[in-house]
């Protein structure tokens, strides 16, 4: 008996070992020292782990990607010491976790490596960082290899064109705003509005999911960062029929509050517009992935045709969306607005963007986080989208409860 128990023991030991290198390794705590012209960031693991760095500027940032890690560190952990003024962090799309510093100074990567502590066994990941001018910064960022989030523009062999075939389903794809390193707004009450949109796609989907000839991809389904080209990108190849982006802003003015329909537009509408899409414009750069300084893409005839027919399939659906909404939401004073959305830019996809409210408006925010609202919401959108697939002779038929 007394072997059996020792055989069980060592059996449960072998599978605790195993689960735990299964679950990703976990930055435990972080520390920073320093002052304003040398700083030691440490990030304790408990295990150890592969780490790449790039800078970016404008503001000056460190990046640091990591295969999936776990985070035990507080928020506050940056603390006020040393060239470090803001830190941010978080999943992103591709199974891989991001975390960046900002710093108030340009400054130099002087050294960067894994140490294991002989005293508790843990990993500490040690980076120095060092003050330095604007160009010995500019010149050491151009070393390093770094990523850029481009616009997907149609090339030859893309599809282009808005015919549908009526045949397959009618396709909608859900953008969750946000997500994963990039908390987007923030309301006054603290609801981070990567939660809010991600909690409204979910119920959207779950409404679209009782009709018929319906089918619904969402680009995010869980707290992970999808650049705004991949958004774009991923609505293109499952060959939308809709793509509705969701988010929940937060603006100056908190009188201003309902819900706003965007479609896409060279010329911002008014200034809240123009404000509103600046700081949607703005998550690729929060989640440290640097912009191209042209961003227009091919310029063709084709695709310019295309986005003219497509822009019309975007403001129909705009103007159904508001019309079903009437009757449950409040909305905006004149509630379509247009602006230069990038992530509405596929050529060949109707696509708008749906601010649900204003996290900067205490009511707003209190309706967005009531699942009733938020499913009474929904329902009203699907309306809309089935009248829009019957405008191309695609109908969507809900299911009778059983």
């Amino acid at each position: 008996m007394r072997l059996t128990g020792l055989v069980l023991t060592a059996i449960l030991l072998v599978f605790s070992a195993v689960a735990a290198f299964a679950a990703p390794p976990v930055a435990l705590d972080m520390r920073v020292a320093g002052d304003d012209s040398v700083t030691r960031i440490v990030i304790e693991f408990d295990r150890p782990v592969e780490v790449s760095h790039r800078l970016l500027d404008k503001p000056w940032r460190l990046v640091l990607d990591f295969d999936k890690i776990g985070y035990g560190f507080s928020d506050d952990a940056v603390g006020k010491s040393g060239l470090i003024s803001a830190l941010r962090y978080g999943d992103m799309a591709d199974n891989h976790s991001r975390v960046i510093f900002q710093t108030r100074q340009p400054f130099k990567v002087r050294t960067i490596g894994t140490r294991r502590d002989e005293q508790n066994g843990r990993y500490n990941l040690v980076i120095d960082l060092e003050v330095t001018g604007q160009e010995d910064f500019a010149a050491a960022l151009d070393r390093l290899l770094t990523t850029s989030a481009v616009v997907n523009s149609a090339q030859k062999g893309d599809r282009l064109g808005v015919t549908r075939d009526r045949d397959r389903p009618f396709t909608i794809v859900l953008d969750p705003g946000h997500g994963g390193i990039d908390n987007g707004a923030n309301g006054v009450s603290g609801t981070r509005e990567k939660d809010v949109t991600l909690a409204f796609a979910q119920t959207l989907r779950d409404v679209l999911s009782r009709y018929d000839g319906a089918q619904v991809f969402m680009t995010r389904d869980s707290d992970v960062f999808v650049s705004l080209s991949d958004r774009t990108q991923f609505a293109r190849q499952h060959q939308a029929d809709l793509f509705i982006s969701i988010h929940a802003d937060y603006l100056r003015q908190h009188g201003v509050r309902g819900a706003t329909v965007y479609t896409i537009s060279e010329k911002a509408s008014d200034e809240v517009a123009a404000s509103v899409a600046a700081n949607e414009n703005l998550a690729d750069s929060v989640a440290g992935i640097e912009l191209p300084e042209d961003e227009n893409g091919v310029s063709d005839i084709l695709v310019d045709l295309a986005r003219r027919e497509t822009l019309g399939f975007s403001v129909q659906f705009a103007r159904l969306a508001i019309s079903d909404m009437k009757g449950f939401a409040r909305l905006i004073k004149n509630p379509h607005r247009y602006a230069g959305f990038r992530v509405l830019k596929a050529p060949d996809v109707p696509s708008v963007l749906i601010e649900l409210g204003y996290l900067s408006n205490p009511e707003d925010e209190k309706l967005m986080n009531e699942p009733e609202w938020r499913r009474g919401m929904a329902e009203r959108l699907a309306e809309a989208i089935e009248k829009f697939a019957a405008l191309s002779s695609r109908d969507l038929v809900v299911r009778a409860e059983p």
